[in-house]
Formats: C-alpha cells, sequence, structure tokens
C-alpha cells in the first residue's frame, strides 16, 4: 500500500516501546560493552563502539522518569539500537538507545496509528503518546534528545 511506512517499535520496558522510522534505524545489535562516560546523567549509560564510532547509550526509560524495576538492571535479553541523528548529525551522526527485548518491524497505515491527546506527556523527550495495534508507544522528540546529548557528551553544538 502506498501511504504505509515502514516503523520500528523498540521495547524500552516490559508494556511500553518506541516507535520510530525504520530509516531512522541503523542497525540493532547484541548488547556489548558499555565504556564509562564522564557526564552526571543515569540515563546515558555509556558508550558503545560501533563501526568505528564511539556512541553515546541512553535508557529511554530512565531519561523519561519510569523508575520501573525492569529499567535499571541490563539483561542478556537486551539488545542496542543504533540511531541516526535528523537535526544535528554534523555534530552527534548517531546514538543508541538499550532496547529491553529485540525490536519489531511494523508495516503502519494512517490509521493504524490512534493518537492519545487525553493522556498527559510528562516529558520533553516524549513528542506524543499513540497506539498501534492495541500496543503502547512513545514517539520520541529527537531534537530535544539529539540536543541534551550534544550539551552533556560535549560535542559542540
Amino acid at each position: 500500500m502506498a501511504n504505509e511506512i515502514r516503523a520500528v517499535l523498540i521495547p524500552i520496558e516490559t508494556n511500553r516501546k518506541l516507535l520510530l522510522p525504520n530509516a531512522m534505524v541503523a542497525e540493532v545489535m547484541a548488547m556489548r560493552s558499555i565504556d564509562d562516560i564522564d557526564v552526571n546523567e543515569d540515563w546515558i549509560l555509556g558508550t558503545v563502539s560501533w563501526r568505528g564510532w564511539d556512541i553515546p547509550l541512553i535508557d529511554f526509560g530512565l531519561l523519561t522518569g519510569y523508575q520501573s524495576d525492569d529499567v535499571k538492571e541490563m539483561a542478556t535479553t537486551d539488545n542496542i539500537a543504533v540511531l541516526k541523528c535528523i537535526n544535528h548529525p554534523e555534530n552527534l551522526p548517531y546514538f543508541a538507545v538499550l532496547s529491553r527485548g529485540i525490536p519489531k518491524l511494523q508495516l503502519v497505515s494512517r490509521g493504524d496509528i490512534q493518537l492519545h491527546e487525553e493522556k498527559e506527556v510528562n516529558h520533553h523527550a516524549i513528542a506524543s503518546l499513540v497506539s498501534i495495534e492495541d500496543e503502547m508507544a512513545d514517539i520520541p522528540n529527537m531534537n530535544y534528545l539529539e540536543t541534551q546529548l550534544i550539551s552533556l557528551t560535549g560535542e559542540p553544538a
């Protein structure tokens, strides 16, 4: 169908996912070693090596204030989704998001997404809350994420 897009649902908590266009996801890879980074934000877990880059790895659940038990501990089933930066690629070409499970490719048409206007967005990192095929998902505010990462990791803005 012409008005369908390929999207990816990235699990960030047991019942919570990120919804992103497939074109923004550069790669999904198994968990690997995380190097320390000198920042005072618990949602920035460190950096991971990917194709010659040391890219920041974030925990979107921690960033947006969720403190459930499944957010705090990393497991062997966790993965890393490498995302392309769209607003400031000259300063931060890529960053990674912790995926608590295997991201799922999803064909999405306009009628598949329901916006939850009655639910309050609780953080600047979330652009909107939606449902897709009975699954709740956050659409991230990429400009906010990229700007925060650039300012916190010392990359020029």
